[in-house]
């Protein structure tokens, strides 16, 4: 069986949020970022958001205060646990058992 990624992209569902003036906006789900884009985004180059969101979806993420944009990202990382789903409370690692002395 030969892996095929133009068949994965397609089934990553868009995190949809609500911003500040009630409205609802959209990101594109994380796992559609691509390995530049990803590498930018955690080394801290915001550009990467304003290159995959609508305008009015950045504009909705610039208005909110920084701990509201930190719960967002939360949030949006979290949507991105599965492609098409966000993660379940099955997928989260197990703490390990201690060793006994």
């Amino acid at each position: 069986m030969t892996f095929d990624a133009r068949k994965v992209i397609p089934s990553a569902k868009p995190f949809p949020f609500v911003g500040l003036d009630g409205e609802t906006y959209e990101l594109p789900n994380i796992n559609t970022l691509t390995g530049e884009q990803s590498r930018r985004l955690k080394g801290g180059d915001e550009s990467v958001l304003a290159e995959i969101a609508d305008p009015e979806a950045y504009e909705a993420i610039e208005d909110m205060p920084l701990g509201v944009q930190a719960e967002l990202a939360r949030a949006w990382i979290e949507h991105g646990g599965q492609p098409g789903k966000a993660a379940s409370p099955s997928s989260r690692t197990r703490r390990s058992k201690k060793r006994s002395r």
